[in-house]
């Protein structure tokens, strides 16, 4: 028995030591072998998008998510997983049934999806269809159409110019847009790969687009409520037969909640335009049915952890993240469980492979960042110090970086540096294993809203993934077809895997990455 147990401790002892000191080719190679051979990112973001999808902010569904997700990485061996809450006070908003018609001058099935947080019809209701084309000014609505909205449904907006499809709706960037992108010097160029919106201020920034854009239409809502119109009919200049319904943002217990309110297809409200200009007046016929409770225990950050190997580095942390949170009227496949099945298949690389990386790894999936970074905010807020102040926790220093995927499902074909110039050669040593499938491209450029601008804001090296667009923007970005459909295998196996190595390199790293000036 003593000898039988020497030799038991001597075999683990020299396995403990043989995964502890693997070369970086060893390493890469054991994780190429999971994540491309062995790699479970379809699975994974088939449940999220086909089983647990949508995941609303607020929502049972979220958490009923969130539970899976958790359950997932502990079955993966992680050496912790728990939840964080972020808000107290969002709304969880759920649709039941719905259905738009057009019952005059002729019956028209309108495609439509209602927008999230509006209000419940009460059962069937039919009125009369109005077009008001701007509300930018409501002195001059108020003047033009007080007394005339009773029993109206309201038809919001100027129509979409007319779209012939004579541009191809999924692209990959073309080398030429890469090299130009590697080719600027400054952090905010003129968009070169269509995302750069130069140097965001995360704070006064946000607080503008909320004022300016996401409670725009507040007044307007309270104005048809108090003049008794019964729904309102919107849309996006999307691609033909989109529906977006992307744009309602009452999400907190307090704020003022819309008329039902649906987003209809561009042709569908042109239509309906048409026939008002005509004087054919439409009759429009819908029913709303859902339902809006507040649970505080839904709002969670789902966050896992493989504990560092090093005595001296387990302390420092290396993150990965994506957002968890997704619009309503799909699964949110590419927006965004493409990011978090790779994020999480990254942890399941990292363990199934039997490497012991020196640092910390730290996956954070986050709710909220459809309302506007939420759950990232609440996190940096609770660890790192509240913003606006200049007292920071020491926790922030232990961070190495942070790694963001959120962009859709297109392959990873790099990294925007944020302006950090320093980390450039680091990244290219650390991606260059995986050159031949293009995907070390590295640009100074800023990009934004993503959850790793609240990163930026603390000073810690926070990074997006560079992806091909494909139809993100196109098709699936809010819309009721962000669905699985519209996720490719091998995207999605590529960028796993190289996150994976990239992200067990930064683990490996003597010193932290440096942080721009």
């Amino acid at each position: 028995m003593k000898i039988t147990s020497k030799i038991l401790i001597s075999a683990f002892l020299c396995a403990s030591f043989a995964a502890t000191s693997q070369t970086v080719p060893q390493a890469l190679a054991k994780i190429n072998t999971e994540g491309f051979q062995k790699s479970q990112v379809m699975s994974l973001i088939a449940d999220l998008s086909d089983v647990y999808g949508p995941r609303l902010t607020g929502t049972n569904q979220y958490y009923t998510a969130a539970e899976w997700a958790k359950k997932t990485l502990e079955s993966y061996g992680v050496d912790k997983a728990y939840f964080e809450k972020y808000c107290d006070d969002c709304m969880g908003w759920e649709v039941k049934s719905f259905n738009v018609e057009m019952t005059s001058p002729a019956y028209m099935k309108i495609q439509a999806y209602p927008y999230a947080w509006t209000e419940p019809s009460n059962g069937v209701q039919i009125g009369d269809l109005v077009w008001i084309e701007s509300y930018a000014d409501m002195e001059l609505v108020k003047k033009q159409w007080s007394g005339k909205l009773q029993g109206k449904t309201i038809l919001m907006g100027a129509a979409p110019e007319q779209n012939m499809l004579f541009d191809a709706l999924s692209k990959r960037f073309t080398e030429e847009q890469i090299q130009e992108s590697e080719k600027s010097i400054v952090p905010a160029p003129n968009k070169t790969l269509g995302f750069s919106v130069g140097n965001m201020n995360l704070i006064e920034d946000l607080e503008v687009i909320f004022a300016s854009f996401m409670k725009k239409d507040d007044a307007f809502f309270a104005f048809l409520k108090a003049e008794g119109a019964l729904s309102m009919l919107g849309t996006t200049p999307f691609f033909p037969g989109v529906v977006h319904p992307s744009g309602t943002y009452n999400y907190r217990e307090s704020d003022v909640k819309p008329l039902p309110y649906f987003a209809i297809a561009p042709e569908h409200f042109g239509k309906l335009k048409r026939l008002t200009e005509r004087g054919n007046t439409p009759k429009i016929k819908f029913h709303l049915d859902v339902a809006s409770y507040v649970k505080p225990e839904n709002n969670v950050n789902i966050l896992a952890e493989i504990t560092g190997s090093d005595p001296k580095l387990k302390d420092d942390v290396v993150m990965i993240g994506a957002h968890f949170d997704s619009w309503h009227s799909a699964s949110g496949a590419t927006d965004n469980g493409a990011g978090s099945a790779v994020m999480m298949e990254v942890m399941r690389i990292i363990k199934a492979s039997g490497l012991t990386p020196k640092r910390t790894i730290r996956l954070a999936l986050w709710g909220g960042e459809e309302q506007g970074y939420l759950g990232s905010m609440a996190y940096a807020q609770n660890h790192y110090g509240k913003v606006k102040e200049t007292t920071r926790k020491k926790e922030v220093e232990k961070i190495s970086a942070y790694i963001n995927m959120d962009n859709g499902a297109g392959q990873m074909r790099g990294i925007y540096l944020q302006g950090n110039e320093a980390v450039r050669p680091i990244f290219a040593k650390m991606l260059a294993p995986y050159s031949h499938l293009d995907v070390n491209n590295l640009t100074i450029e800023n990009t934004n809203f993503t959850d790793h601008d609240v990163f930026d804001y603390y000073k810690i090296p926070g990074f997006q993934i560079i992806q091909d667009p494909l139809n993100y923007s196109t098709v699936t970005h809010h819309t009721n077809l962000d669905v699985l459909e519209y996720v490719p295998e091998r995207d999605m196996k590529i960028n796993a895997t190289v996150i994976a190595a990239l992200v067990y390199q930064i683990a490996q790293e003597d010193v932290r990455l440096p942080r721009e000036e």
